[in-house]
């Protein structure tokens, strides 16, 4: 999770720049997480567009610009030190204090984040629709602080958790398990915090952004900057929250590291309320599924006519002066945009109804969609080896020697995937700065190497991490066996956790090159109009990976113990065998490398300009020809 936060500022900032920017590193960074935050605006709706205008010439000169940063920064950094403050340390919390089993806890957190991020897609619906993003964030703010201030509770109260169990009743299996009421607390907690993630998540990066004129070069230098500070902010945030907040949680007290999420979270609510009457306040926008809707709808109408030859006969909605030829692939949607009679109005303004006819434009947006689907599937495994680094890893961390020298500071289990966001954001200056240039001169190409060769190479560092990973629980396994600690599953076994190292600094290294790669594929291929949906398309496989990682965990843990020999995910580390989980999802990232290549190959077939023609900037017609009226 938070790898996934830490994603956001960045992956915005190359959607506000300039038609074809040149490829910047830092603006695909985060994750995702800003999973269809911006839908509506890739379905375009004309009348709630002019009202926005409208309310934007009523407002006054003063509301929106950098004034209102402070408010907005200050809401994200505190937001996002109280969140990742509780989500990357409650795998050891769930473990320790409410005695469940590391595979109960494990597949828990997983079928929760996976929620949470599917959760961002009715939140933007929402935010986009009817509420607008102010009071999306508002509510999404008030749910996390109520989620926290629950979780507080049961940490500080006995009584609202299991009794403690100890080294002997853990090994016996006798601890105490909890009751209904107090899973149904631990529940609402995660309810709570899933709803603060539907609000916050899809609209506190657009709601920054919206304060900001985005017209001309000084407009997208505005922009940029802002999403420079933001991303700033956000990596600050969770490196504190890595480090000094889950080491009060571990070392200190769970209730004090919890209630200084509750302040983080309250001084995040205060700041961004102050910024009210300065704020630019945008009406809210239609979403993009009812666009979509209406192609599917109107291409079954008029499924019976035949498309013209002519395609500039097609409906294109007020463009007058170019108009974009459809793409090959998914020609039955073209006779959404036929014209019959009675479609248009009159005067020619508009459609009578969206649910009739709709516009080229509107139609490649979802052919777009369509088009990238297999390639949006090969980020799934990705996601489901990423999500081990905050459930499996930090298992192992906590029954490794996490101290720093014989008697020095002693590391937080949950604090391991601060590795991870380190050699992230050392790699990626390096990489913009000298990899780039270097293979730019071998392989003549602007970008230094290919979209689809950079998301291989993410695959595979990603199927090297989990073997890497495999090879360390066998010498963390093989020490705790020759030590006699097979049947005490709460030892500390003698094998400094710096041999985690390896694994979460190759993870985060995969994430650089896998997110470039995959969010420049969504960028580059989508329509203009559809560049929000880019990074919605790109962000929404963590949920995906998550649901799929919890799948995976269940029947692994139910199939492999047979015979009375313990399974691979055994509550026992030391009897059980995660190095052949590791393994096994290794061998499922390498075999997904071979489909991405397949897949790879079937776009470019199917699409041999999309991966090399140029867009027109003039005119932001993309990946699609351009022919004057």
């Amino acid at each position: 999770m938070a790898m996934e936060e830490q994603r956001t500022g960045a992956q915005a900032l190359q959607l506000y720049k300039s038609p074809r920017p040149r490829r910047n590193s830092f603006a695909v960074i985060h994750h995702f997480n800003l999973c269809f935050a911006t839908f509506g605006r890739a379905a375009g709706n004309d009348k709630a567009e002019a009202a926005d205008e409208k309310k934007k010439d009523d407002e006054p000169r003063t509301a929106g610009g950098w004034k209102t940063m402070p408010f907005i920064i200050g809401n994200e950094a505190c937001e996002k030190l109280a969140v990742a403050g509780l989500g990357s340390n409650m795998v050891v919390y769930l473990v320790t204090k409410y005695n469940m089993k590391k595979v109960a806890a494990t597949n828990m957190l997983n079928i929760w984040s996976g929620t949470t991020s599917l959760a961002t897609l009715p939140g933007a619906f929402l935010a986009d629709s009817y509420l607008g993003r102010f009071w999306a964030i508002t509510i999404g703010c008030l749910s996390y602080l109520l989620g926290m201030s629950i979780l507080t509770l049961t940490a500080l109260i006995p009584r609202l958790r299991p009794s403690s169990c100890s080294a002997l009743e853990k090994k016996l299996n006798r601890c105490d398990s909890a009751s209904a009421w107090q899973f149904a607390l631990l529940v609402l907690v995660f309810a709570f915090k899933t709803v603060g993630s539907a609000g916050v998540r899809p609209s506190n990066m657009a709601f920054g952004a919206d304060q900001l004129e985005q017209e001309g070069a000084k407009g997208k230098r505005r922009v940029q900057s802002f999403f420079n500070w933001y991303y700033f902010s956000s990596c600050v945030a969770l490196i504190i929250s890595l480090t000094v907040i889950v080491y009060i949680q571990t070392n200190v007290s769970w209730g004090i590291g919890f209630g200084i999420c509750i302040v983080f979270m309250l001084i995040s609510i205060v700041f961004f309320l102050l910024g009210r009457p300065v704020y630019r306040h945008d009406v809210p926008r239609g979403s993009a599924f009812t666009g979509f809707a209406q192609v599917i709808v109107a291409s079954i109408r008029k499924r019976s006519l035949p498309l013209p030859s002519d395609f500039s006969q097609l409906y294109h909605g007020e463009q007058t002066d170019f108009k974009p030829k459809p793409t090959n692939q998914f020609s039955f949607l073209d006779k959404a945009a036929i014209i019959t009679e009675g479609d248009i109005r009159p005067d020619g303004s508009s459609p009578v109804s969206s649910w009739r006819i709709c516009s080229v434009e509107q139609i490649e947006g979802l052919k777009s969609i369509m088009r990238t689907l297999p390639i949006f599937s090969c980020g799934i495994a990705n996601q489901i080896t990423n999500a081990q680094q905050h459930t499996f890893s930090v298992l192992q961390a906590l029954s490794m020697d996490r101290r720093l020298g014989s008697k020095g500071f002693q590391i937080p289990a949950g604090s391991f995937s601060v590795f991870s966001l380190l050699v992230l954001i050392a790699w990626l200056p390096f990489y913009e700065r000298v990899v780039v240039p270097i293979a730019r001169r071998i392989t003549k190409d602007n970008r230094g190497i290919t979209m689809f060769q950079r998301m291989g190479i993410g695959f595979s560092i990603s199927a090297l991490s989990m073997l890497v990973a495999g090879l360390v629980e066998v010498k963390r396994r093989n020490t705790a066996l020759s030590h006699g600690l097979a049947d005490q599953p709460s030892a500390i076994v003698p094998i400094s956790a710096l041999w985690l190292l390896p694994q979460f600094c190759i993870v985060g290294l995969g994430e650089a090159f896998h997110t470039i790669g995959n969010m420049e594929f969504f960028y580059d291929q989508f329509p203009a109009t559809m560049r929000s949906t880019a990074i919605a398309m790109s962000s929404c496989t963590s949920a995906l990976g998550h649901y799929l990682s919890a799948i995976i965990v269940t029947v692994v843990h139910n199939t492999t113990g047979r015979d009375g020999r313990p399974d691979w995910l055994d509550d026992n580390l030391n009897r059980g065998h995660l190095e052949y989980f590791y393994w096994l999802l290794s061998t499922m990232e390498a075999l997904n490398l071979i489909y991405f290549v397949v897949c790879a190959r079937w776009y470019k077939r199917g699409n041999p300009r999309a991966v090399e023609a140029n867009p027109d900037a003039s005119t932001n017609c993309y990946e699609m020809e351009c022919m004057e009226a």
